[in-house]
């Protein structure tokens, strides 16, 4: 199953055109990635993966990226080397 990005909300009036997504596996919310506008451009997208118990050393759990889809490779990769490390295959909804 693919990585999906919903919407998250929080954004004020002001500032409502901001990117602000959960991402998701399934059903399962298990990481954000948002803008930080007033952030140099190469650490404008904040990305965290969280609900995970454990993981390698060596793993990251979060991150910057100068674009939205930077954020969302480093994050699915992140993503992917838990998987690997925990010895899952990708989550099912059903």
């Amino acid at each position: 199953m693919s990585l999906t990005l919903r919407p998250t909300g929080l954004a004020s009036p002001v500032d409502k055109d901001r990117g602000d997504y959960i991402v998701c596996s399934g059903d399962w919310a298990m990481g954000r990635i948002y803008e930080e506008r007033g952030s140099p451009q190469h650490l404008r997208w904040y990305w965290s993966l969280h609900g995970i118990l454990g993981k390698p050393l060596d793993m990251r759990t979060d991150g910057r990226a100068p674009t939205l889809e930077a954020a969302k490779a480093e994050f699915e990769a992140s993503w992917r080397k838990w998987l690997a490390w925990a010895r899952l295959g990708e989550l099912n909804s059903e």
